[in-house]
């Protein structure tokens, strides 16, 4: 029976839909080696709302991205032990519709293949803007759309 009121619940859904504070907080990998730039874009990406977990080598990446969905990934390519290439091409195998979540941050764009780099939302080029940094990660997150 409905009388054109809104119940409680009903505001209370309306109100939750338009509160950017109860949004489901994004979910972001950090895979980074420089010690100073993985806090700087954990700190900045914290700031911007999301939740960031961070790995210094591809290997803990992976075995994380083996588990946990993430919204977002930046990814350096130069790393010890295993490279930001075999993260990609865990990703590609394995949930490849998780490469458009994916900001590959590197030092020498021009040398890189873009059959490579194919699928991915961005490549960022170091040393890097924290504003495009901010504006790159919620595109590639679908910031808007959660």
């Amino acid at each position: 029976m409905s009388d054109g009121k809104k119940t409680e619940r009903d505001r209370a859904s309306m109100t939750e839909n338009r509160d950017p504070d109860r949004r489901r907080a994004l979910r972001a990998l950090i895979v980074e080696d420089d010690l100073t730039i993985h806090n700087l874009v954990k700190v900045v990406l914290e700031r911007e709302g999301f939740i960031v977990e961070g790995v210094r080598n591809g290997k803990h990446a992976i075995e994380l991205l083996g588990v946990v969905a993430y919204d977002l990934v930046i990814l350096d390519l130069l790393m010890p032990l295993v490279g930001g290439e075999v993260v990609l091409g865990f990703i590609s195998n394995n949930r490849p519709s998780s490469l458009r979540r994916v900001i590959v941050t590197t030092a020498s764009p021009a040398h890189l293949s873009c059959d490579f780099l194919q699928g991915v939302c961005h490549i960022l080029e170091k040393p890097f803007d924290i504003d495009r940094l901010i504006v790159i990660a919620r595109e590639c997150a679908d910031f808007d759309a959660a």
